[in-house]
């Protein structure tokens, strides 16, 4: 099995190749890093007359899916321009190359996860972006952009929907899974195929999947009532004061810290779509920006642990980005792997070094005679420029630190072009 890491901005891409066949796109990063650096090499595909046999998007972050709908967006324009040239139009070919031909699509769209509030919440996130911006609190900010991303992240989901809707590119849509929204359902639901890999779905449970909405439903009763509230307040105070609208904004910054709460201001992370790939002895572990629960949860209930309760694989793609808050010690020495891959560039300070710490030390306490080497999507020179590359820089000051202390079991890999290649 080969695995092509991709440059991919804040986000995750990677293309899974196994070895009797098969093409399993994992994500899509931001749009403009997946023209930047994936695009060409899938056209690479296309002229081999390669197809992607799945192309699966774990969750609606922009992130993750931004380069999905790019990738559809240039399948629609090569169609285009085909079907007019039948036409006998004149018309110029677009300047990027074909890509190959898509022949499943899982993608648990928006609409489906929340129903009928999916226009709503899009809508509210937008919003409530406005209005915590307007906050001199750094957090509010933080949060403001988290917003701003996830509103437009939906809109973007909806987006992948309609195109490989029946009006459009056709592509079958969760076909092995009736149609249905993916989760871990009854054995016989557990695992798809893809050339000779299995593909087990470790998440999420259908549990979670309701879990989700339900707080996805209580959110926007909250904050609705709590925004509204706010604009109220601070509309009275400036017709009582005749002040212009620039005070309106000063007062909703003073009052907005009433939303202050992060568990109560922050949106719900949707649930992951979390995969476990077997092909032969071979293992990797997929898992979006799953949260480390919900995957040792899902890998007990398919029943994939030794009986120690462990479980070794040969690549982990470490979840959402190496964050402090989507991994533990548990999960660190339950799950170990002669790979880990870190999808991360140092924006928002990711990866964490204290996860990178962990998961060294970790490995050497539950595996103290393996190697293992630690990949990094994105090299400290190539990140952005001031705090992100500063903060790469600290993650390869930590790297340097494990290494030295392990004997020569730690290796380090630290991308600086369009992508790697990992082979098992």
């Amino acid at each position: 099995m080969k695995l092509r890491i991709y440059q991919s901005d804040k986000g995750d891409c990677l293309l899974v190749s196994g070895d009797a066949g098969g093409h399993i796109l994992v994500d899509g990063g931001m749009r403009k890093a997946f023209q930047d650096h994936v695009r060409a090499d899938l056209g690479k595909m296309a002229a081999k007359q390669e197809a992607l046999d799945l192309v699966y998007v774990s969750h609606i972050d922009q992130d993750h899916i931004s380069g999905v709908l790019e990738l559809l967006d240039s399948v629609m324009a090569w169609r285009v321009y085909e079907y007019r040239k039948k036409q006998n139009a004149h018309v110029k070919a677009p300047k990027f190359p074909k890509m190959p031909a898509i022949n499943e699509i899982w993608h648990n769209a928006f609409s489906e996860v929340l129903q009928e509030n999916v226009g709503p919440v899009e809508r509210l996130l937008a919003q409530s972006s406005l209005v915590l911006g307007l906050s001199s609190n750094l957090t509010l900010q933080d949060l403001a952009i988290e917003h701003h991303e996830l509103a437009y992240s939906v809109g973007e989901a909806i987006q992948v929907s309609q195109r490989v809707s029946t009006s459009q590119l056709k592509i079958p849509l969760n076909t092995q899974f009736n149609g249905q929204l993916i989760m871990s359902r009854s054995p016989a639901k557990r695992e798809a195929r893809i050339g000779k890999m299995n593909v087990s779905v470790i998440g999420p449970l259908p549990s979670e999947v309701e879990r989700v909405r339900d707080e996805w439903n209580a959110w926007l009763r909250k904050n609705k009532d709590g925004i509204r509230k706010l604009k109220q307040e601070a509309e009275a105070d400036a017709r009582s004061i005749g002040n212009s609208a620039d005070r309106i904004a000063d007062l909703l910054a003073s009052r907005v810290d009433e939303l202050g709460n992060r568990k109560d201001v922050t949106a719900p992370n949707l649930a992951s779509v979390m995969v476990l790939l077997e092909e032969g002895k071979t293992k990797v572990l997929l898992t979006g920006d799953g949260h480390w629960e919900d995957i040792l949860k899902g890998l007990e209930h398919h029943k994939k642990f030794d009986a120690k309760g462990k479980l070794h694989v040969d690549v982990l793609k470490v979840q959402h980005h190496g964050s402090e808050h989507n991994h533990n010690v548990s999960m660190a020495e339950r799950v170990t792997a002669d790979n880990y891959i870190f999808c991360a560039n140092g924006k928002h300070d990711n990866p964490d070094t204290r996860v990178v710490k962990l998961i060294c030390e970790s490995h050497r306490k539950i595996r103290p005679k393996d190697a293992f080497t630690l990949w990094f999507n994105c090299a400290p020179a190539q990140a952005p420029a001031g705090k992100p590359r500063a903060y790469m820089k600290k993650v390869e000051k930590e790297v340097d630190d494990q290494i030295a202390v392990s004997g020569g079991k730690i290796k380090a890999m630290y991308l600086d072009k369009s992508f790697f290649d990992l082979t098992i």
